[in-house]
C-alpha cells in the first residue's frame, strides 16, 4: 500500500519559508498519513484494519464520524533484502530555485548514513541531457557517494525521459531475485525537453523493462 507523507513536509517547508503552499499540492490524505495514529500491526497477514466511530459535532445527534486505519506490517531491518537504490535526480535549471536541489543533497546525506553497509545506491542525473553520475557504489564506500552528491548543481532543461532511461538500463543491469532494486525520480515538475507526456515517456522505458 502507498503511503505518501510529502505534501504535509512541502507545505511545512514553504510556510516557515514565508510563502502560502500551491493549493494543488495540499493533500489531505498525505497529511493524516504524516502523523503516526497508534495502529497496532497485524498479528498475521500484511496489514490490520482497525474501525471506531464517535458522533459527529457537525448537523445534530443523527450523524456519526467512522475512521477507518490500516497498519501494514512492519519488517524488522535485520530481515529485509539488500537494496539497490538508483536515483534519477533532475538538476535543470529550476532546481536551484528556492534552494530544492539542495534539499536534495541534504536528503541523500542523510539517507546514506541510514543505508546497510551491504546497499548500493546508484546516481543518475539529467539537465538538458541525461548522464550517469555515480555506478550503483557499495554504502560503506560513503565518501564516494557523499562526493558525488555534494557534486550535484542545476543547469540546463529538463530531459526527464533521457534520464529516466538510463535509470532503468542502470537498474536491470544490477537487478537480482535476492535484492530489492528500485528507481527513484527527484524532481521539482514535468519534463520539457525530450518526450515529456507519460505514456511517452512509459513507451520509451518499457523496452528495457522487458528486458529485465
Amino acid at each position: 500500500m502507498d503511503v505518501d507523507t510529502a505534501s504535509c513536509t512541502v507545505a511545512r517547508r514553504f510556510l516557515r519559508d514565508g510563502h502560502l503552499p500551491e493549493p494543488d499540492s495540499v493533500r489531505v490524505e498525505e497529511f493524516v498519513n504524516y502523523f503516526d495514529h497508534g495502529y497496532e500491526g497485524p498479528e498475521d497477514g500484511a496489514f490490520a484494519i482497525q474501525i471506531d466511530g464517535a458522533p459527529s459535532p457537525f448537523g445534530g445527534d443523527k450523524p456519526w464520524l467512522m475512521r477507518v486505519g490500516i497498519q501494514g506490517r512492519s519488517i524488522a531491518t535485520e530481515e529485509r533484502k539488500d537494496a539497490t537504490l538508483i536515483f534519477v535526480i533532475d538538476v535543470s535549471g529550476s532546481m536551484g530555485r528556492e534552494n530544492r536541489l539542495g534539499l536534495i543533497k541534504r536528503s541523500l546525506a542523510l539517507l546514506v548514513d541510514e543505508l546497510r553497509p551491504s546497499a548500493e545506491v546508484g546516481i543518475v542525473i539529467y539537465g538538458s541531457r541525461g548522464s550517469v553520475l555515480l555506478e550503483p557504489t557499495p554504502a560503506d564506500r560513503k565518501e564516494a557517494i557523499i562526493e558525488a552528491i555534494d557534486a550535484l548543481g542545476p543547469g540546463g532543461s529538463t530531459n526527464a525521459a533521457e534520464g529516466l532511461l538510463l535509470g532503468y538500463e542502470m537498474a536491470i543491469v544490477r537487478a537480482q531475485p535476492d535484492r530489492i532494486t528500485r528507481v527513484l525520480l527527484l524532481s521539482d515538475g514535468v519534463a520539457n525537453v525530450g518526450r515529456t507526456g507519460s505514456d511517452s515517456v512509459l513507451e520509451l522505458v518499457r523496452p528495457t523493462l522487458r528486458r529485465g
